[in-house]
């Protein structure tokens, strides 16, 4: 059953990762993040699963941990891409800042879990030290987690611009608000298991129904969320660039 589940697990990814290349080039600059990181998402799940295909590996359990890392960043990504098209008076540079602190913490949380779990699972240092490494990765993406909650509903609140795009930025936003319970689902079964190591919800060899439901579905629907809201808003950067062709050049007489 583990090796079912590896192999739709591989097939649906290889599937989803076609249209999330074909959206990172059609959202253009402002969802190049967003998208970027979703398709680096779908490849960490296509070698995740081709992994487990061959066995219950150490790799396939750690790559199961990191694949929360571009799951989180893609999220924040598309959330730029939102509040591009929807916030008026958007500070574009406070924007990039912020969106690179981010991406900080979460690759330090991510790290801190990876490397716990390695240690885990070869016996290279005391449970304990590893177990409180992994503890502290966790945490760290959970609070990134909390952080994205938070950002989504001051976006929601914020003042909206009155242009084409606002539309195209209303259906990011929103559909980042439904993915975000799903993305949460993912994190805190992560936190849980990783908290108490509860054999049963092992990402990699726990319970298939755990596994399936609190794993790889939180996550399936999340991506096919993105993917069909990124479709409904491809023309959006088109529509930014036109905006900004149209706006009036001041010629100086000097």
């Amino acid at each position: 059953m583990t090796n079912n589940l590896c192999a739709a697990e591989l097939a649906i990814y290889i599937a989803l990762a076609i249209p999330t290349l074909y959206l990172l080039v059609q959202h253009g600059r402002p969802g190049f993040l967003g998208w970027l990181f979703l398709f680096v998402f779908c490849s960490l799940r296509i070698i995740g699963s081709a992994l487990g295909l061959k066995s219950s590996s150490p790799t396939a359990g750690i790559i199961s941990s990191v694949g929360l890392s571009p799951l989180l960043l893609a999220t924040s990504g598309i959330l730029h891409e939102a509040r591009i098209y929807r916030v008026a008076g958007l500070n574009q540079k406070l924007e990039w800042a912020f969106a690179l602190f981010y991406h900080i913490f979460v690759v330090g949380g991510v790290a801190l879990t990876a490397a716990g779990s390695a240690k885990l699972q070869s016996h290279e240092e005391p449970a304990e030290k590893a177990e409180k490494i992994v503890k502290a990765g966790i945490a760290i993406l959970t609070v990134c987690w909390v952080a994205l909650v938070a950002a989504t509903a001051i976006t929601l609140i914020a003042p909206t611009k009155k242009s084409a795009t606002r539309r195209a930025g209303t259906i990011l936003l929103w559909t980042i608000a439904f993915a975000l319970v799903f993305v949460g689902i993912r994190v805190f079964y992560s936190l849980v298991y990783l908290c108490t190591q509860q054999a049963s919800l092992n990402p990699t060899t726990g319970s298939l129904a755990v596994r399936v439901i609190l794993g790889f579905m939180s996550e399936l629907i999340a991506v096919l969320a993105f993917i069909g809201a990124g479709i409904m808003t491809r023309s959006a950067s088109k529509q930014t660039r036109e905006q900004i062709d149209m706006l009036p050049v001041s010629h100086s007489p000097y």
